[in-house]
């Protein structure tokens, strides 16, 4: 099922009621742009994501060579005319200097760079993570202003209703017809207005200062046209829902414990290691070469390397676990979410074509009532007050509706699919 607009626009609906529309500077696209740009975390992030691309080419290296130099074979006591602490007098005794090269088995540097690629990737996802959580946020925090400005216009348009309502009333009264019992109902009307408009204000003033947590002084910009018309049909998002960061994060992760599992069984293979040294011995002696091999012995793997694999693997299947929980919490949400859009949408447009024109014939009919003679004032404002609890609440559910829509267009542009270092 494809839903190009979701239901009606509130826009048309203010139209509709004759309220003018405001010069409007700030859409939801520019203000969920202007939060990118404008938050410090983001680019923390990015940084880090930059530091792990960076360390990538000295992952895999070989560690630095040693160079060492000393004595070797120096008497400590004098002996066949050889004095103690001498290197001139005996042929084994020698100046040495030389250079080691330690070189690590070749699964320890493959899980290394394994290891490095998937902390990159962990760091392009928390990127990507972030940016789809803050425009996701950013556009509620829109959405909830732009439904806040709509209700002090529709109220405002209300409070000139009354007012006429009220002057009607009074002809009403000098021809003879009603009572000053209608006016001070009118009034009384006009007042609870008054106290909607002002508590919508504070409503109004908390939007616009989550707004600016976002995107800073530009949520002080009168905000301009509507929620874009997203092209949303379920197949599409239960298609994109592999590709929703926290799948792809919890993903890395897995791919990192990987890596982590692997370094632990080369562990248990041995290193090496080469060596090369020149001695320089007396005058009387030839110099010599030496050139050594070693290798490590992990011959108790049981108390080493043994405990350290071990632990890798708990974690590998608590990353694994992790990974399947994450995946079944979206799939869940993802349907609950279509849901509520559904049944929204349903509602929404029962209101605006079925209950919002019944409520204003009921209106038209009482007033001509009312002109006549026939009914009470009370029955009117009544019924005035029930239409405009049904605009009020045509704005909620609207705004509601918008931002179901926006999480699920949001929630997967950021995503990384496929990253090369």
């Amino acid at each position: 099922m494809k839903i190009s607009r979701l239901g009606p626009s509130v826009c048309g609906l203010i139209m509709a009621l004759s309220i003018p529309s405001v010069c409007a500077d700030l859409t939801l696209a520019q203000a969920v742009q202007d939060a990118l740009n404008y938050s410090a975390n983001i680019r923390a992030q990015q940084d880090r994501y930059t530091a792990a691309q960076q360390q990538l080419p000295a992952v895999d290296a070989l560690p630095d060579p040693q160079l060492y130099s000393g004595v070797a074979n120096v008497p400590v006591a004098s002996m066949g005319g050889v004095q103690a602490w001498s290197t001139a007098q005996n042929a084994m005794s020698a100046r040495v200097i030389g250079i080691n090269q330690e070189f690590p088995n070749s699964g320890k540097r493959q899980a290394a760079r394994a290891s490095a690629l998937a902390g990159v990737q962990i760091a392009v996802q928390e990127v990507a993570k972030l940016q789809s959580e803050l425009a996701i946020s950013t556009a509620e925090a829109w959405i909830d202003l732009r439904a806040a400005e709509y209700k002090q216009r529709i109220l405002k348009e209300q409070i000139k209703d009354s007012q006429l309502l009220t002057n009607l009333i009074k002809q009403q009264l000098a021809a003879g017809q009603g009572s000053a019992v209608d006016v001070l109902q009118s009034q009384l009307e006009l007042l609870e207005l008054e106290n909607a408009l002002n508590q919508n204000q504070g409503q109004m003033a908390s939007a616009v200062a989550q707004l600016r947590r976002f995107v800073g002084d530009d949520a002080t910009m009168h905000l301009s046209g509507d929620v874009p018309a997203w092209p949303l049909s379920y197949q599409e998002v239960q298609q994109h829902l592999k590709h929703h960061p926290d799948l792809l994060l919890a993903h890395a992760n897995v791919v990192e414990e990987e890596a982590k599992v692997a370094a632990a069984v080369a562990e248990q293979h041995p290193d090496w290691g080469l060596g090369l040294s020149y001695q320089h011995s007396g005058p009387s002696f030839a110099d010599m070469v030496s050139l050594t091999v070693s290798m490590s012995l992990p011959i108790f793997p049981s108390h080493r390397q043994g405990p350290k694999l071990s632990a890798e693997r708990s974690r590998l299947r608590a990353a694994q676990d992790e990974l399947i929980d994450i995946q079944r919490q979206h799939a869940a949400q993802l349907q609950s979410d279509w849901t509520s859009l559904q049944a929204l949408t349903a509602q929404i447009d029962r209101l605006h074509d079925q209950e919002l024109p019944l409520a204003q014939q009921k209106i038209d009919l009482l007033v001509g009532n009312y002109r006549a003679g026939k009914s009470e004032i009370n029955t009117l404002l009544v019924a005035r007050s029930e239409r405009r609890q049904l605009l009020l609440r045509l704005i909620d559910q609207q705004a509601q509706r918008d931002r179901l829509a926006a999480r699920l267009h949001y929630q997967y542009q950021y995503s990384v699919r496929e990253m090369t270092p």
